[in-house]
């Protein structure tokens, strides 16, 4: 009997506490921000998040979007614009990782943070061939400076063509990046010509 009122009593207070009653479901994480980052899972959100990195001003998702290997075999490359390449001899003789975030850091310590900076792609094709994938796509950039940082272009236009591989995590990270100058408007090449 005395073992049955301590069952009684202990069933009652946890049914008092709502310990069994199913909680209201929280909104997932990021979906209050556009701009966040996403794991990407497939080739296509590499290209949403670098977009994302301009107006969410957070150059490390243009850093996350790039292969990353400190031994070098898989590591980020980027060929120029050859006719930029031509113009500035020797600036783009081992553009790896290294130097994209270089490059990438000094571009964002001069946006201006309080106007809208806006990255668009325009895929004219993609593919899948071993493991990897291409992308070519046009993009047009929008940016803005501080004050201090007037003649730099405002506006980029090009092609690139971007080789992905999967990681050990099975996301997508873009190992090469070929640039391609397809306007009278600079391109990326260009613009990492200016800030070095």
């Amino acid at each position: 009997m005395k073992r049955t009122l301590i069952i009684g009593l202990i069933v009652a207070l946890l049914s008092a506490c709502d310990l069994f009653t199913p909680r209201d479901p929280e909104p997932p994480i990021g979906t209050s921000d556009p701009y966040a980052w996403k794991p990407p899972t497939a080739p296509s959100i590499v290209l949403e998040n670098l977009s994302s990195a301009f107006p969410a001003h957070k150059s490390n998702y243009h850093m996350d979007a790039l292969s990353f290997d400190p031994d070098g075999a898989a590591g980020f490359v980027f060929f120029p614009d050859q006719g930029v390449a031509v113009s500035q001899p020797g600036v783009f003789d081992a553009w790896g990782y290294d130097e994209e975030e270089n490059f990438i850091t000094k571009l964002f310590q001069v946006l201006d943070e309080d106007d809208l900076q806006r990255l668009d792609w325009t895929v004219v094709q993609s593919s899948s061939l071993e493991g990897r994938h291409e992308i070519i796509a046009d993009y047009d950039l929008s940016i803005s400076y501080t004050e201090t940082r007037g003649a730099l272009p405002a506006t980029l236009k090009g092609q690139a063509t971007l080789t992905l591989i999967q990681n050990s995590d099975l996301l997508y990270e873009i190992s090469v990046w070929q640039d391609l100058k397809n306007d009278t408007l600079p391109c990326w090449s260009d613009l990492k010509t200016l800030i070095q």
